[in-house]
Order: structure tokens, then sequence, then C-alpha cells
């Protein structure tokens, strides 16, 4: 068993305090982790949280999660690499109040509740130059921005109008995509005439109130699946309507030999398949992936299933890639969804309950007696209380739902070597959050060098060379700002969004990993423990591979996890 003891973060030898203050702004996984680093690293962390209680978009009472939401991949990746859920009786795919309890027990696991500050909204953050114990804003005084501190100005929520500041060394913000919703105007005029009611996702709690009506779901990602799948179960009609199309994966899909049916993610992330991917030229990758879509969708092909209703292999089609539902595909066969998605399909029109749609090839169509209109949208980020001269270092841009900051490797902005931003793209996985986490801390505490100028100037891609109406050259420059000098290979084919499963998540961790000191040498692990090396290349994608080594290293709890979770996945498959 995995000892499961009260833990003190250890601050010996080279990780002695050093005084240094970070300021984390949020209090959710990325935050967590990060407090977790900054501490493992001998820095001093004070954390902001705007609410009452810990845990981001996954606490219950923050209201943004429905009630049957689930994680896209399995509690054996949905976790930090020094802690699992210790609890057997867990579904693979926990509902997100288990999410949270676990959350909460790390907090506690590792004492981290001290350092954070609950119920405290920051208002302002602004680079300031110190001298002497005084202070003289950045709007004064010109000097190396490099040189500045970071001054917080919050307020506590008790109805005061009392502020509170305080100078601090380094920043991380850590607040993340999901501070408000999308709620996108475009659709102001179009939905002007609708007398149903419309609600953004976040207001989605179950299926209840839609029984027996008739409901149209706007958009075309996870949540916008899995909404329309559980609703349809109970209304009159469903119907949803989306820009781009998707690979729909089941959450369980057949192993090597399909003889069971394994977590995703234990396909998707296995180590050796990830790197033989990798290794391809982008032609035989791209036909690599074809396949694989076309074995884990074959309801989505017209050469396997001509009769299908969610086809994504038109011409037209620019899909978006992966979608994780156990159960739309199924609905949709079924007839209980209509799709309308793929070739740019969006809202043209709407008369009292009827809302007709359109798309780029000029087709039309009319959907009548609307009750409900469910925006599923997606989140914006709030960094409303970043200075101006911050923001327009990072060139914010927050209607951008897939890469509202400008940042080097997404983690740090130009000019300001004692700031960084952490979950600010799409769908990152709590494997790469930890590692980032732990490399801003190691690069404040000088463990590891900060990016040299030439590498951030050839790291970091502007949003005007990234503004391609090609959806594929979009995320093929957003993924680029990680992979820079991680990978020299020219045949890297990390270049898909990092929502995309297959596109080599467990590559991406590796790089940063390695980069950090903290990924073990497999070809010297293949000798010297043979069956921890096959545990680890062939066997289930874990975090805990890289608490083995390096900075934060805990061997030991380490190998109990990653035995834990082969032991598990042999048995899934036999």
């Amino acid at each position: 068993m995995i000892n499961n003891s009260r833990t003190m973060i250890n601050n010996d030898n080279d990780n002695k305090i050093n005084f240094k203050k970070v300021a984390i702004i949020g209090f959710g996984p990325s935050g967590i982790c990060s407090t977790k680093s900054a501490i493992e690293n001998g820095l001093i962390p004070t954390v902001f949280e705007m609410s009452s209680e810990l845990g981001g978009v996954w606490n219950p009472s923050i209201g943004k999660c429905w009630d049957n939401l689930t994680t896209n991949v399995s509690r054996y990746v949905m976790c930090f690499s020094d802690f699992d859920y210790h609890n057997d009786d867990y579904d693979i795919f926990p509902n997100y109040k288990t999410v949270y309890q676990y959350l909460i027990n790390y907090v506690d696991h590792f004492q981290l509740k001290k350092y954070v500050k609950f119920n405290s909204k920051v208002l302002k953050v602004e680079r300031i130059e110190t001298n002497f114990n005084t202070v003289t804003t950045n709007s004064l005084i010109e000097n190396d921005e490099n040189d500045k501190k970071i001054k917080i100005t919050w307020k506590n929520n008790d109805n005061s109008n009392e502020t509170y500041s305080q100078i601090f060394d380094y920043l991380i913000v850590a607040t993340g995509l999901f501070s408000k919703p999308q709620y996108s105007t475009m659709y102001e005029n179009e939905l002007k005439q609708f007398t149903g009611k419309i609600i953004h996702s976040q207001d989605y709690k179950n299926n209840e109130i839609y029984k027996e009506k008739s409901v149209l779901v706007l958009g075309s990602s996870t949540s916008a699946c899995e909404i329309s799948a559980e609703i349809s179960l109970v209304t009159k009609k469903c119907v949803i309507v989306g820009h781009e199309n998707s690979y729909i994966y089941s959450k369980h899909l057949p192993n090597e030999n399909a003889s069971k049916l394994v977590p995703l993610d234990s396909i998707l992330f296995q180590r050796s398949k990830s790197y033989e991917q990798q290794s391809l030229p982008k032609d035989e990758f791209s036909k690599l992936k074809k396949q694989m879509n076309l074995k884990y969708c074959p309801n989505q092909s017209k050469e396997i299933n001509p009769t299908s209703k969610i086809l994504v292999n038109r011409p037209t089609d620019k899909t978006l890639g992966f979608v994780a539902s156990s159960s739309y595909i199924e609905q949709v066969e079924n007839g209980l969804i209509s799709v309308y998605c793929g070739n740019q399909f969006t809202i043209k029109s709407s008369s009292n309950k009827s809302i007709t749609i359109s798309n780029c090839l000029g087709e039309t169509h009319t959907e009548d007696n609307i009750d409900f209109v469910i925006l599923c949208n997606g989140y914006q980020p709030d960094l409303s209380f970043l200075d101006e001269s911050i923001l327009n270092s990072v060139d914010y841009l927050p209607s951008d739902s897939k890469r509202p900051l400008c940042l080097y490797k997404n983690i740090f902005a130009p000019n300001s070597k004692n700031i960084a931003f952490i979950s600010f793209f799409r769908s990152l996985f709590v494997a790469e959050v930890e590692l980032m986490s732990r490399m801003i801390t190691m690069i404040f505490t000088s463990k590891i060098p900060y990016p040299t100028e030439f590498e951030i100037k050839n790291g970091f891609i502007k949003r005007e060379n990234n503004n391609n109406n090609n959806n594929n050259n979009n995320n093929n420059n957003n993924n680029n700002n990680n992979n820079n000098n991680n990978n020299n290979n020219d045949n890297n084919n990390n270049n898909d969004p990092p929502y995309f499963l297959v596109a080599g998540s467990t590559v991406l961790c590796d790089q940063i990993a390695k980069e950090i000191g903290v990924l073990p040498d497999f070809k010297q692990l293949k000798q010297s423990d043979p069956k921890l090396y096959d545990q680890l290349w062939n066997g289930y994608f874990t975090p805990a591979t890289y608490r083995l080594v390096g900075n934060g290293s805990n061997p030991k709890v380490a190998k109990e996890m990653i035995d834990k979770v082969n032991k598990i996945y042999n048995k899934l498959c036999n």
C-alpha cells in the first residue's frame, strides 16, 4: 500500500528556504501544485484565492460542473506525481466531486492551507521599483523590467472597502482559462427574436428540466457532446450545432488484442507508442493518425459506415480533433441527437421559438419549437487585475479560447523574468501542469537557468504570426511554443493542439521533465531495473514517473504508485 501519512515537504539541503517570496493567484489544481513546488524549492508562497474554498472549477460551490461530469482521463493519469486517490472503490473516470475530494486530501496531506489567503480578491498586480523600503510605481520610474518586483493589492470578501498591499519577488498566475463564461456577442442579434430560454453550460446541472422539451446545444466540444448525450435521454428533440466536427473517442477503448476494454489513456499515452509515433515523418504520422481515428471511431467513416449520421471526412470540414464521450455516438446513431457540426455551422437567425442555422456552403436549416438554447461555447480568462503593461507584453486576447496569452513555452512573458503563467492553454492534464509548476519554481530559485534571449526570441511566436485561417497551422504554432528547444528532431510530430490526445502528451511531458532533470534515464533503467523499465516504457503512463529522480524526487512513493497502476492495468487486460 502507498503511504498515506501526513507529509511535511522537505526543504533540506538544496531546498533550503531562501526567503524569496512568491505570490500565487488561484488555488485550483495549478495553484495547488505551484504552492507545493514553491515550498519544495525553498520559496515562501502566499496564495490569493477569491473563494472560500480550494479547487477552482472542481469546487462544487463554484458551480461550473454539472452533476454527472466525469474526467476525460482515468484517475491514474488525473493525479499528481506523488499522491494517488488511495481508494480503489472510486470509478476509473471519477466524478468531479471525487476529484474535488482528492484535491482536499492532497492539500491536507502536504499541509498547504496555511499559505492561502481565502476570500481574497486580487485587485491589482503591478511591476514596481523598490528602493530603501520605499515603493514607486513603474509609471514614475523607468528601469530594467527584470529588476522590478511585484506589488499585489487585494481586498477581503467581507463587504469592506479596505484594501491591502504586499511586495513579492515573484508571481505565478494560476487562475486559468475558466474564469468566466464566453458569452459571445456574435449571437446577440441572431438570438434577439428567440423567445425560449438561453443558458450557458455552466448553468446546466442535470437533465430534469429538459424532459419532453426541445433543446438546441451550441458547440462541438466535449461539454457540448456530453451534455447533448445526457439531455437527449429525456428530451422531445435534441439538436447540436457546431462550427467544427470532432472524432469522438469512447473513454474505454479495446486493448492491443481487442479482448478487453481499457481506459483510453492507457492506449493513447503509452510511452513506447508515443515515441514511435513522434519519430515518424510527418506524412506517415498523419496516415497513422487517420488509421487510429478509423480504428477507434469507425462509425464516423463513410467507408466503414456509409449511413453514419456523424461523418467527419467531408473535404470542407475543419476537424477539431478529439472529444472523449462514452455515449454521444450511440445517442446520435439511435436518432436521439440531430447533428449539424462541421462546415462552420452556426446560428443565422431566430423568430419566436424557431432557429435557423447555416454553414459555409450556403446550406440552411430551421428548427422549430425550440424551448432551450444551451451555449457550450466555452470560457475565457479574467486577468483584469494585471497592470496594462503586463497585459500588453503577453498580447492578452481573452476571446481567443485556444491561446489567450502569447507566452514562451506557454509559461513566461517576454521581459518579465519574475512572472509566470500556468494553465493558459486548453486541456492540460495534471502531469503537464505539475511539471510546469516545478519548472517555474526551479527557474525562480536558479536551480535551472532562465531561457536565454536567443531561446525566447526563437521560441516566442507573436499572435500576428499565428493568425492563420488554417486551423491546423494555428494549432501547430500554439503547441510549438512548448516544443521549441526541447527537441531538435526535425521529425517531431508534436504539432497538434495539446487537447488532441493522439498528438503526444507523453512526449511533451518527457521533454519538460528532461529539461528540469526529473526524467529517468530509460536506457540505464533497462539494464538496472528491467521490470520498472517495462512498466514505464510499455505499461500505463503515470505522473509518478517524474518522482523517481532529480529535484523533489520520492522514489519509494513513485515506485509504489507505478507498481500499483500497472497491476490494475494488467488486471483490466486479463
